[in-house]
């Protein structure tokens, strides 16, 4: 999955304030995660399947999905 498509998926999805993702994953501020983790896959210049960013936005992906 593409920056890109990562965006227009979390633009288009009813998100909820905050999630439990794993035990060690809770998400408080939505939209601040959104923001920080799409900016550091922006700004990684290596493959993105190796930014810890991108894991964190496909398991919040993964999790939305599953609910």
């Amino acid at each position: 999955m593409t920056i890109e498509e990562l965006k227009e998926y979390f633009d288009v999805v009813s998100l909820p304030e905050e999630i439990q993702i794993t035990v060690d994953m809770h998400i408080f501020d939505m939209p601040k995660f959104l923001q920080a983790n799409i900016a550091a896959l922006e700004r990684w210049n290596k493959e993105l399947e190796k930014c810890p960013s991108y894991h964190r936005l496909i398991n919040l992906k993964k999790a939305l999905e599953n609910q």
